[in-house]
This record gives C-alpha cells, sequence and structure tokens, in this order.
C-alpha cells in the first residue's frame, strides 16, 4: 500500500493602500493587486513543485484576481505564509467583499478548503516582521525579493511593472517555502535538496523580472 501524496502551498498576496483625493469624498482604499503560488508535492520518494503569479492592472477589477487563485488553490494538507491572519487573509477577504456575489463564493469555498488542515504562519515566532527578502541557499543566492515594501508595490502596479510584481510574488512564495523547510531542519533536509535540484533546472537562483504582460505568469 502506498502513501498518498501530501501538498503543501505556500501562500502570499499584495496590496496596496490608495489615499483618498483631496477633492473627492471617497475614502483610502486597499486593493488587492497579486497573488504567488509555490505548491510542493511529496508523492512517495518524489518532489514536485510549481510556482505562478498573477496580477492586475491599476483599473483592473479584483475579482479576476479571486478567479484566477480558486482555480489553483489545491486542497492542502499545509498552508504556509507569512502574516496569515493580519495580512494574507485580510486581504483576500476584503477583495471577496467587493466581488460579484458568485465569484465571492466560489473564492471563499476554495480558501476555506485550502486552510481546512494545518495552517502555519512563520511570521508568529518572528514578532509579525516583514516577509523574507532574500535567504542564502548553500552559498549562493536562491531568491531576492527587493520590490515588496508598500511603496515599491505601489510605484510598480501604478507605471504597469506587473512583470516585476509577480517575480518578486514568486520569489516570496519561494522565500516562504525555504523559510519553512529550514525551521523543520533534519526533517526538511530532503525537501530542501529537491526544491534545490527544482530550482537549478528551473535556472531559478535568482529575480529576474523580465517583459511581458498577463494576467499570470509561471514557472
Amino acid at each position: 500500500m502506498t502513501d498518498e501524496p501530501v501538498t503543501y502551498v505556500s501562500l502570499t498576496a499584495a496590496a496596496v493602500s490608495i489615499p483618498a483625493a483631496d477633492s473627492s469624498n471617497d475614502l483610502p482604499a486597499t486593493h488587492l493587486i497579486g497573488a504567488g503560488l509555490l505548491i510542493a508535492t511529496r508523492d512517495g520518494s518524489s518532489w514536485h513543485f510549481s510556482s505562478e503569479a498573477a496580477t492586475v492592472a491599476a483599473g483592473e477589477k479584483e475579482q479576476n484576481l479571486l478567479l484566477w487563485l480558486a482555480d489553483r488553490l489545491p486542497m492542502a494538507d499545509t498552508l504556509i505564509g507569512w502574516q496569515i491572519d493580519h495580512r494574507l487573509v485580510p486581504a483576500l477577504l476584503d477583495a471577496a467583499a467587493h466581488a460579484d456575489a458568485t465569484i465571492a463564493h466560489h473564492f471563499m469555498l476554495r480558501l476555506g478548503r485550502a486552510l481546512r488542515n494545518n495552517v502555519v504562519d512563520l511570521a508568529i515566532d518572528r514578532g509579525g516582521a516583514a516577509a523574507p527578502a532574500l535567504w542564502e541557499v548553500a552559498g549562493e543566492a536562491a531568491i531576492a525579493s527587493p520590490g515588496m515594501t508598500p511603496a515599491a508595490l505601489l510605484g510598480n502596479w501604478g507605471v504597469g511593472r506587473l512583470d516585476v510584481l509577480r517575480a518578486d510574488l514568486r520569489a516570496e512564495a519561494l522565500a516562504i517555502w525555504l523559510l519553512f523547510l529550514r525551521q523543520a531542519q533534519m526533517t526538511g533536509l530532503e525537501a530542501e535538496d529537491a526544491t534545490l535540484a527544482w530550482m537549478r533546472r528551473r535556472s531559478i537562483h535568482a529575480v529576474k523580472s523580465r517583459p511581458g504582460h498577463g494576467l499570470s505568469e509561471k514557472q
């Protein structure tokens, strides 16, 4: 009898705050602008990985991002994130509150399914600090995500640099996964070796932005 596959999901999201204009009665608003996923599945002695990110352009409906995410969120055995209760889930719920009812319902079902099992918030033991920006793995820069500060997010999104945003979202999801493995210590060594081998096959040594538009980008 073989073991059932085990799925880990590293999930991250980006939101920007838009201040109210002096000449407008509108209140300050927060917009969900992107999401990133790293999915790692252990099937027997093998590991399989996928990394994907999506963004919405200024003026585009947030619900398009919720639809994208709902179609990709698997039933995770373990969901990993950073500031899940205070940053990640509130941003997703706020977007769902402003979405079409049918889309919001579809997304909430998928999100609830993803949160059903083990949930690991890596920020809890680190004082709620910002998510890791750079992780050195085996002596080389594995990922770099310098653009996830609020000012950089707003700047890149405002000028349409969506390729940079997607690269940073993928990088953050990968950084969270690597930190989770390091925290697991001995039990994470096999998965870390498999992750590094996958990164080498995909030439993921450092995040590089590349031209291109569209909702999503996958590695």
